[in-house]
């Protein structure tokens, strides 16, 4: 066990040295691209996790920061690391806010090994409240229970045929 955690460890840290490597090997060409979008639908007032997504990255050495008005933002959780294809990674990094209609939210990722920075803005847009929504489709579904009652007593008014002694 402790065999394989020296070879991890040493694995480690020769990742940062990979970049050097000939491009003829498969390396991902360009630089980092961040993208940032909330977890759950977005609804103002109520706690939601902003996810900075960050894509295209060889050697998975970065820094992210995150921003609130141009205001370095404390308090966001670690940053996961995964591999997708071949040399290539992916990170998430997320932030724990509650939306306001004012928010703009930055994202700003620094790979370590060319300083490359790239930076997403979130800003909230489309938001309906869920209280607005729930009163609308009350609403509606009230006026056509009344106005299938009320077409209703017509039909039947209207359609009744006296009874007749012939």
């Amino acid at each position: 066990m402790g065999h394989e955690q020296n070879q991890g460890a040493a694995l480690l840290q020769m990742l940062p040295l990979l970049w050097l490597l000939p491009h003829s090997w498969a390396v991902p060409e360009g630089f980092p691209i961040a993208e940032v979008f909330t977890l759950k639908p977005l609804e103002f007032g109520k706690p939601n996790t902003l996810v900075c997504f960050v894509s295209n990255l060889f050697p998975p050495m970065l820094t992210v920061n995150w921003q609130h008005h141009s205001i370095p933002v404390e308090g966001f959780g670690p940053t996961f690391v995964s591999a997708v294809d071949g040399l290539s990674f992916q990170a998430f990094s997320y932030l724990n806010f509650t939306p306001e209609p004012s928010d703009i939210f930055s994202c700003i990722v620094t790979h370590e090994i060319d300083r490359y920075t790239a930076i997403a803005y979130w800003v909230p847009r489309n938001a309906l409240p869920s209280d607005l929504l729930e009163n609308v489709l009350c609403g509606v579904a009230f006026g056509l229970g009344v106005l299938g009652i009320i077409v209703g007593i017509v039909l039947i008014i209207y359609f009744r045929k006296p009874c007749s002694g012939d």
